[in-house]
């Protein structure tokens, strides 16, 4: 049996966004299902999920292969986000992430990578009073591969001058997983639900973010 660390140390924190810090993947879902009926598709949970943390340009890419409709992807990435935006305020945060924002701000850097558009993580972070805990904010917008390419998570890093194996990185999804894997992070997984092979590139994973901080180690930078 492989020997798991009781914890693991980090000098700056990658945090996901949807799905991790805040509920929003049943919002993502109705927004994504009402645009794929309003152009003539069935948007499914099991299409849903499988691009889960992958951006919303792959989503639309998704929908226009599987329903056969066109797709300009400036304009439906504009309106689901308008749609999405429109609802924010039904989103919830997730049980432990202000502690552990909390008890991670000022000691050690922190940032906020997802792969949605710039407007939507400000949107939402901002919505939500979260801006300031993060030293730095990457998004879809600031690299040419989104997760599960490593890019974000790589781009956090420089940002925050943390050389990536001192950077932990926060997912859900197994996109994220991988993605942060691929940059040679250790990765706690936290999952929504049942994500299989999820194991294969966490570090760790955890019920919750409660029981993340439980098993971080923050370290101030040397």
């Amino acid at each position: 049996m492989p020997y798991i660390a009781p914890v693991i140390d980090a000098y700056a924190l990658l945090f996901d966004m949807d799905g991790l810090m805040v509920d929003s993947e049943p919002l993502w879902f109705e927004v994504e299902r009402g645009f794929a009926r309003s152009r003539g598709g069935d948007w499914t949970e099991e299409l849903a999920d499988a691009c889960v943390g992958k951006g919303l340009a792959n989503t639309l890419r998704v929908m226009s292969t599987t329903f056969g409709f066109a797709v300009d992807q400036a304009r439906d990435q504009g309106e689901i986000i308008d749609s999405f935006l429109a609802r924010a305020h039904e989103i919830a945060i997730k049980p432990g992430c202000r502690e552990l924002l909390d008890a991670s701000h000022g000691v050690v850097p922190i940032a906020a990578a997802s792969s949605s558009a710039r407007r939507l993580v400000h949107g939402v972070l901002e919505g939500l009073s979260l801006v300031a805990c993060f030293d730095a904010i990457v998004t879809g917008d600031d690299v040419i591969h989104p997760k599960p390419a490593p890019d974000i998570f790589l781009e956090a890093a420089r940002r925050l001058g943390v050389e990536p194996p001192k950077c932990v990185v926060l997912e859900d999804s197994l996109a994220g997983a991988t993605a942060g894997h691929a940059a040679g992070m250790p990765v706690i997984a936290v999952p929504e639900h049942e994500t299989p092979g999820i194991e294969r590139f966490a570090t760790r994973v955890v019920r919750d973010l409660h029981e993340a901080r439980a098993v971080v180690r923050l370290n101030q930078k040397p």
